[in-house]
């Protein structure tokens, strides 16, 4: 480790594993597989390629398929073959380059476990003798180097921070609490060389491959409110905020940022079926949750009873148990089996335990099955599945979308009352399945 001299604040780490030989891709074993730890408050993120080919005739120069994860393996198919149709499946995100060095650089990567996986390319069909056609050997080496900040200022709720640009960048972090609806970042008071105006870009969020959901928002009014409004924010975790000046070198930018969570209850059924009655009056009782402090975010069921405060009901808990049936297979079902119980007001939400950090390299199989009399010509059960956070937000939206996730979406209705979804691959998170009753205008 070494500070880096243009900035005391950040400090630099090497990270490098062992070498491995490549093989040319006939199946998803053919793949040479790293798995790399970025540490917390890490800035930039550089990967460095190395490959190198033994000498000979048959040491031709070749392409190699480099890709990128974070939070699971890569989903890889270089042969094309065909996924299950209610399979969802992301586009993995890859590099080509040839037997020399590379690099890719990632802005403000998540803090957790990333893959790298790389292959030469498909194998020939033809059948070949081992040891009479010349082979030759192409050997992977992937580097990072991270340079992380020691010095991050907390932002707590309700709490104007004050900010001052000049030349480095600012570096925050505020801490996000289970049962959070909504996360509001406002930068207030902004002035540029004693003159109103702000020069400020604001990037908020951890970035991820394949897909990178984090924000950037700029003010351009520089008079008007400066707002970021996030639905359903990763829970019980830190959310990384840096703040940097659009102005030049010599100018001082001066401003206040200003964080507000919603929070709501959630209602857990405990075990037991209530009547609709008592749950809707549970639900409107004037109890809510507090942010908490980070210190105390231990592991509170969904549903918990700590940090209350006013605020209505958003959500129904059900209960779900893991069940680890062997080393490789994990089963997941509401307590006692109940019926789970689908409205029109707020969702019904289980939680999914796969943080593990071992349930990463498999399939995530969500099986719904709806009661036949209890879904009429005119209703749907929208369902969304979603990692880090549930989705909240039916009565706007069926996109599954939340703040730093694109979740996958499923419907049940009265002429299907099945639906399957099939992840390959899920990331190492608390994954969530939100249920709710979507109903016609009419009140009936």
């Amino acid at each position: 480790r070494h500070l880096l001299p243009a900035d005391v604040r950040l400090v630099s780490e090497h990270f490098s594993q062992s070498p491995q030989k490549l093989s040319f891709y006939s199946w998803y074993g053919s793949a040479r597989l790293f798995r790399f730890r970025v540490p917390p408050d890490t800035v930039p993120l550089r990967w460095l390629l190395q490959v190198s080919r033994g000498s000979g005739p048959a040491c031709a120069s070749v392409e190699i398929t480099v890709y990128f994860r974070y939070g699971a393996p890569p989903v890889i198919n270089p042969l094309g073959t065909s996924f299950p149709a209610n399979s969802s499946v992301q586009s993995p995100f890859f590099i080509k380059m040839l037997d020399s060095n590379a690099s890719l650089n990632i802005s403000h990567p998540a803090a957790g476990d990333w893959f790298v996986a790389a292959h030469l390319p498909t194998a020939s069909q033809k059948i070949e003798v081992k040891g009479f056609v010349p082979t030759c050997a192409y050997v992977f080496q992937p580097d990072m180097l991270v340079v992380r900040t020691v010095e991050v200022s907390i932002l707590e709720p309700d709490i104007p921070l004050p900010q001052t640009l000049l030349s480095h960048p600012s570096y925050l972090k505020i801490f996000i609490p289970e049962y959070t609806q909504e996360l509001q970042l406002e930068l207030q008071g902004c002035v540029a060389n004693g003159s109103l105006g702000c020069p400020v870009r604001l990037t908020v969020g951890a970035a991820t491959l394949p897909r990178n959901f984090q924000k950037v928002f700029m003010c351009v009014s520089p008079t008007g409110a400066c707002r970021l409004l996030l639905p359903s924010p990763p829970w019980d975790r830190w959310l990384q905020v840096t703040a940097k000046s659009l102005a030049g070198p010599r100018v001082l930018v001066a401003f206040q940022v200003v964080a507000a969570l919603t929070a709501c209850r959630p209602w857990n059924l405990n075990f037991q079926h209530l009547p609709q009655s008592s749950l809707n009056e549970s639900c409107n009782a004037s109890t809510g949750l507090l942010p908490p402090r980070p210190a105390d975010h231990g592991d509170h069921g969904l549903g918990g009873s700590s940090r209350r405060h006013g605020g209505p009901c958003c959500l129904t808990s059900y209960p779900v148990i893991r069940e680890d049936l062997d080393v490789v297979s994990v089963r997941f079902w509401p307590v006692d089996r109940v019926w789970v119980q689908v409205r029109p007001t707020t969702p019904s939400v289980m939680r999914l335990y796969m943080d593990t950090g071992m349930d990463s390299g498999g399939s995530l199989t969500v099986s719904l099955r709806a009661n036949k009399t209890g879904i009429t010509n005119s209703t749907l059960v929208a369902v969304c599945v979603n990692a880090a956070s549930p989705f909240l937000g039916f009565r706007t939206s069926l996109n599954c979308t939340t703040a730093f996730f694109q979740g996958s979406p499923l419907t049940l209705s009265a002429a299907s009352h099945k639906a399957d979804l099939i992840i390959p691959y899920p990331e190492t998170d608390n994954w969530y399945l939100s249920l709710q009753l979507v109903c016609p205008e009419s009140p009936e």
